[in-house]
């Protein structure tokens, strides 16, 4: 037999994805919302410059991570749905993720970057352009979550409240995308209510999919009358 740990490596990106993701976000602390004024927004950018490009290169860094979790996800979703294009969906919503999250991270490293001189509303033209991208990236995140629950329903790949939790996930990141439409109070797009909760949740997802995957605990495909371990 022979052993394969494409998987495992998998698990510990996903891991290393989650750190990265929750230092990025709250490294800063909670930012001001679009609805503050252009002095509150651009006194926190002052005040938080460091943090906020320290945030921004760990965010640059999951952008990468994340693909390379929901790479290996997807090989073992596909391992034993062949005729499937389940996995597909799961590779390919994963890039469009990731490569939002790397160009979302470049663009507050901006608004930080030169924060010091310009005028307010170009620094509030970035922040709401920052703030309007991190909210649609919940709209993204929908396929490969929703792609992920549906795989593991349907190979049995980890239990099935594994993949339950991932639909929970997918439901919640594309209504908090709705947030673009609100420039003002709870709903309001770059807030916590709809981006961070969101992230929250498919995080704790992304850490019990990835301990399954670290500690190979998953089943074993079987090919004829031999069974051949997954990793």
């Amino acid at each position: 037999m022979t052993e394969r740990h494409e998987l495992r490596w998998g698990g510990f990106a996903g891991l290393a994805f989650v750190v990265l993701a929750m230092l990025g976000r709250f490294l800063s602390g909670n930012p001001p919302t679009v609805g503050d004024s252009d002095s509150t927004v651009s006194s926190w950018l002052t005040d938080h410059r460091t943090t906020i490009l320290f945030s921004s290169l760990m965010w640059a860094a999951a952008a990468g991570l994340v693909i390379w979790f929901a790479a290996a996800f997807a090989e073992a979703i596909r391992e034993r749905a062949e005729r499937s294009d389940v996995h597909l969906a799961l590779l390919a919503g994963s890039v469009l993720v990731g490569g939002a999250i790397f160009v979302n991270a470049g663009l507050t490293a901006s608004t930080a970057f030169g924060i010091a001189g310009r005028d307010a509303a170009i620094t509030m033209m970035l922040y709401n352009l920052s703030a309007v991208m991190t909210t649609m990236i919940g709209f993204a995140a929908a396929l490969p979550l929703a792609a992920a629950g549906i795989g593991v329903m349907r190979t049995h790949l980890m239990p099935n409240w594994l993949g339950y939790l991932a639909l929970l996930a997918a439901v919640v990141s594309f209504a908090g995308a709705f947030g673009v439409f609100a420039t003002s109070g709870r709903w309001v797009a770059g807030g916590f209510l709809m981006t961070t909760v969101p992230l929250l949740l498919t995080a704790i997802w992304i850490v019990c999919a990835s301990g399954f995957m670290v500690r190979e605990h998953l089943p074993e495909l079987s090919t004829g009358e031999a069974a051949v371990p997954q990793m």
